[in-house]
């Protein structure tokens, strides 16, 4: 993009780059705030969810202790294993009452327990509160007993993933429809290994449903969705039945003891961390839409955005205030310049400034023109004096000649005896003398010049036997402004010798002077042989040319006049063959005749 304005380029480019690295700036810091919203979004949802299961394992801990305080009880196994001798189907009251304090006392504090019980089903042997009753036939139970079968030391502790407890006998499909989460322990004698014999399996079953209020806190304040994955895959524990593990999820969970990943789950993108549990080996899993992180990230897109936009206003502004303020000094240079360039070379520009670079340059302008300006006056005052020695010249080969000439128009007179003719012819040659030898300027007043013209024509006149008539007019206030000395003797003269000497009949030279608005016309007119079209080009090409002349003529009086009064002076010619011709001079007021000698108030 180009700029015709030093200050707009230097706004618009300084503004470019500003505006550039502020964007640049601001995409790197949205960039960068977005990845650490993300990652602490990652970091928070993954500490919770290894918090949650640190409280989960923490509470099934507590459980798996109980159950091994239980089974390393000896008068429990002293119970168990007199009740197994006596070959009983049913233990015995004492025995259900010892057995039942016993399982009281560690589990009866815990208020989330779907029921405790103890249990040998190859003897069919169940220690159970007295209000309730198992079915020892129930294929969970079964299954139980299998795994306790083939242990072959004590304290082992297994835990078992959602089921139906349909083995209590006041179990009902339609009213208790909520899972449990099994613990289970072997009791065998923990002081004898070598005894094989499995006394029976103590049973814990945990409400699924109290789960919910270890959830439900993270799930109000930060919508996370919780899952709990059993060892065999199983989904235990779920908050938002619409929300599924995918069988891809799955293969993840078990890959790895903790981690994290992010998918679609109907249409949202979800954030799902996973921690493995250090008791049961089970996952609990956290699902966190990137809703409130999008929202985030709009604050800070937006944030990022507004203040933006305010710096970048902001640095537009201060870069055009620092722009004008810095480029003031070189427009005031510029414009003095341009205010120069019209030709006022005696205008200065202030030097003092604030910046030095500008004062150099100023001072350094300021002396150029002063230098242009002597350069300028030393050239016209070698000018002048060269066209001064030229005018001298001039008079010194006119002089004589003309002198010749009218000398021997007085002798001619005085052999005829025509004494009046001689005293005029006199009168005027000694005006003539006394106006080129004792007024030395170079300008005179146009009245002066007119004067010399009438003796100059006094004297041809008798010498051409009255042939010759001038006619003179003049506008008001003309007279008193200056013009070159000698400038319109040698028009005339041009127009005797080349335009009337050849042709019959009365010569007639005509000068007329107007007053115009801003320079003064002299017209002279006479009614000679004129000049032809080829001359004519020729001489209007050499008084349009620029090349310095220095014949005598035309050429040499509008030189002088350019010397005097500039380029405002002008010398035009017309002419007709056989009709005459007619130079016009265009000459610019000045009332003073010192003004004129100074060239330069005409330089523009």
């Amino acid at each position: 993009m180009k700029f015709k304005s030093f200050k707009s380029s230097i706004i618009f480019y300084f503004a470019l780059l500003i505006c550039v690295s502020l964007s640049v700036l601001g995409v790197i810091s949205y960039q960068t705030f977005s990845n650490f919203t993300k990652k602490e979004m990652i970091k928070s949802t993954t500490l919770i969810t290894n918090q949650v299961n640190q409280s989960l394992d923490l509470y099934l801990n507590e459980v798996k202790d109980s159950l091994h305080f239980l089974a390393i009880d000896q008068n429990l196994i002293s119970i168990l294993e007199g009740s197994i001798t006596e070959g009983e189907v049913y233990e015995s009251q004492q025995d259900r009452a010892r057995i039942s304090i016993l399982l009281n006392n560690i589990f009866s504090e815990k208020s989330d327990i779907r029921g405790y019980f103890i249990y040998n089903y190859d003897h069919r042997k169940q220690y159970i509160n007295s209000a309730q009753s198992i079915n020892i036939e129930s294929p969970f139970l079964k299954q139980v007993w299998q795994d306790f079968k083939d242990t072959k030391y004590a304290l082992q502790i297994k835990f078992y993933g959602a089921h139906k407890p349909d083995y209590y006998d006041n179990y009902s499909r339609t009213s208790d429809l909520n899972n449990v989460i099994t613990i289970a322990a072997n009791i065998k004698d923990a002081y004898d290994p070598s005894n094989p014999n499995l006394y029976g399996v103590a049973v814990f079953d945990y409400n699924i449903n109290k789960l919910k209020n270890i959830f439900k806190s993270i799930q109000t304040e930060l919508g996370i969705q919780s899952f709990v994955v059993d060892d065999g895959k199983q989904v235990i524990y779920q908050s938002d039945p619409s929300l599924i593990l995918t069988e891809s999820d799955m293969e993840s969970l078990f890959q790895h003891t903790s981690g994290h990943w992010t998918r679609m789950v109907n249409g949202t993108n979800m954030l799902i961390a996973y921690s493995t549990s250090s008791v049961t080996g089970w996952k609990t899993v956290s699902m966190l839409p990137f809703t409130q992180f999008n929202k985030k990230l709009s604050v800070i897109r937006d944030t990022t955005l507004f203040l933006l936009t305010i710096m970048i206003f902001i640095t537009i502004v201060l870069a055009s205030v620092i722009t004008i303020r810095t480029t003031l000094p070189i427009l005031k240079l510029v414009a003095f310049m341009k205010e120069v360039g019209t030709g006022k070379l005696d205008i200065r520009i202030d030097r003092q400034t604030e910046y030095e670079e500008i004062m150099v340059l100023n001072r350094g302008v300021n002396n150029m023109l002063d230098r242009m300006k002597e350069l300028i006056a030393n050239s016209i005052n070698q000018q002048l004096l060269q066209k001064e020695a030229e005018y001298s010249a001039l008079q010194a080969k006119m002089n004589p000649h003309f002198l010749y000439n009218t000398l021997q128009s007085i002798s001619s007179l005085s052999i005829l005896g025509r004494n009046q003719d001689i005293e005029l012819v006199t009168h005027s040659l000694r005006e003539m003398l006394h106006y080129s030898l004792y007024q030395m300027n170079e300008m005179v007043q146009m009245k002066d010049e007119i004067r010399s013209v009438e003796n100059y024509l006094r004297i041809q006149n008798i010498r051409y036997d009255g042939r010759l008539q001038f006619v003179c007019q003049t506008d008001d206030g003309v007279l008193e402004y200056p013009i070159n000395k000698f400038i319109l003797q040698p028009i005339i003269e041009n127009s005797i010798y080349h335009g009337l000497e050849s042709k019959d009949g009365i010569w007639i030279i005509s000068l007329l002077i107007q007053n115009e608005t801003d320079h003064i016309r002299v017209i002279v007119k006479d009614n000679g042989i004129g000049i032809t079209e080829q001359r004519l080009s020729k001489i209007n090409e050499e008084l349009c040319s620029t090349a310095t002349n220095s014949g005598i003529g035309l050429m040499s009086i509008a030189n002088r006049m350019a010397l005097r009064f500039s380029s405002q002076a002008k010398l035009m010619i017309e002419s007709e063959w056989g009709q005459g011709t007619t130079i016009t001079l265009i000459i610019p007021k000045t009332k003073s005749l010192g003004d004129v000698r100074d060239a330069n108030d005409f330089i523009n």
